[in-house]
């Protein structure tokens, strides 16, 4: 027996004389009822011919799961837009399974080297050490000796840096 099945837009409303051999599932929808039905209905050796391969889904993966249920049934799937797949379906099949693979395992090695380039917790610039001499410029600061911007110049840092080590002594 020969089925298609393909993805329309909601609007589109197939020929009822074509419902029993020509399965369409909405575009955009996450659930695919049709695809379900014709899994039900299709048996060993059947064909199935699809306009594209994005008519599938819309990733990598839900690809690759679509095609393994239909290699399961023994169906020959025809990608319409691809003959060069027509003797090969077997193969095509092992090759997104690679694909998708190899995707899932990028995903999680940039995911990991990401978050270790990050400082793993707490990305982001290191915190500044006090000088040596900050005890010094504080207490001259402290005494009226010298405003927060000269502080800060004689600390070599800006006058916001040198307030906010000012609060943070206050606290500790």
């Amino acid at each position: 027996m020969e089925y298609s099945y393909m993805l329309t837009a909601k609007a589109d409303k197939l020929p009822s004389e074509l419902k029993d051999s020509v399965f369409a599932d909405a575009r955009g929808e996450s659930e695919y009822p049709e695809f379900e039905r014709l899994l039900t209905v299709v048996e060993p050796g059947d064909r199935l011919n699809i306009p594209t391969l994005s008519d599938l889904g819309y990733s990598l993966p839900q690809i690759s799961e679509k095609w393994q249920k239909l290699q399961d049934k023994g169906v020959t799937v025809w990608i319409l837009d691809c003959p060069a797949l027509r003797n090969h379906s077997d193969l095509f099949g092992e090759f997104l399974k690679y694909i998708s693979y190899s995707q899932q395992q990028l995903g999680a090695r940039q995911m990991r080297s990401s978050s270790s380039s990050k400082g793993g917790l707490n990305p982001g610039r290191k915190p500044m050490q006090l000088p040596v001499n900050f005890s010094e410029v504080y207490d001259d600061y402290c005494n009226g000796k010298l405003n927060s911007r000269e502080a800060g110049e004689a600390l070599n840092v800006s006058h916001t840096t040198f307030l906010r080590w000012t609060r943070e002594m206050g606290q500790a």
